[in-house]
């Protein structure tokens, strides 16, 4: 058949092309997932995260700008962003910062909504810390946060097909009203 070796040659080409993205993909959302959970562990034993999450930058800014915005809306791609805007998110948070934009730190603005609903188990986290320390007023300010930050998400409604959030948005309630419990318990005491 007349074409048929070159078209099939051609396709053998690109689909190679493909499978060395996916592995690029791959290789560089483990470090950045990797870098991100050090970071939010940073955060929460107190330790400076700062040179982590500038090496996080650093992997995200080059995987970003090697792969196709396709390969970055979903896979490993897009759950590396979403891990990367937890810990940046969570970095805001507890610096009392203004949350940065899905711009500001370059993932898509589904990684970023995702990694913000994800951002409220982890101020749980610091909360309970703090109120086991006797902290008070620190975990109220947080709590405050974690408030706001959740009653945005519970307004937030787009389908199911376009981006996965609504099991989060319930993760999202039943977290604050623990929270709220055990914001009650600790000032009764």
């Amino acid at each position: 058949m007349k074409g048929l070796k070159d078209d099939v040659k051609e396709v053998s080409e690109a689909l190679a092309e493909a499978e060395k993205k996916r592995e690029l993909a791959l290789a560089e959302s483990r470090k950045i997932i990797r870098l991100s959970k050090n970071a939010i562990h940073a955060i929460h034993v107190g330790s400076d995260p700062s040179e982590i999450m500038k090496e996080m930058e650093e992997n995200l800014d080059a995987m970003v700008s090697k792969l196709s915005e396709d390969m970055l809306l979903s896979g490993p791609a897009a759950d590396a962003m979403m891990e990367f805007a937890e810990a940046e998110l969570l970095y805001d948070v507890t610096e009392d910062a203004r949350l940065r934009s899905p711009e500001e730190l370059n993932v898509t603005p589904q990684a970023w909504i995702l990694g913000l609903a994800d951002t409220v188990g982890e101020i749980r986290r610091v909360i309970v810390g703090l109120l086991m320390d006797g902290d008070r007023k620190r975990a109220k300010a947080l709590f405050e946060a974690m408030e706001d930050i959740a009653e945005e998400l519970l307004m937030f409604d787009v389908p199911d097909a376009v981006i996965p959030l609504r099991r989060k948005q319930d993760i999202v309630r039943g977290i604050v009203e623990k929270t709220r419990s055990d914001m009650l318990n600790a000032s009764l005491r």
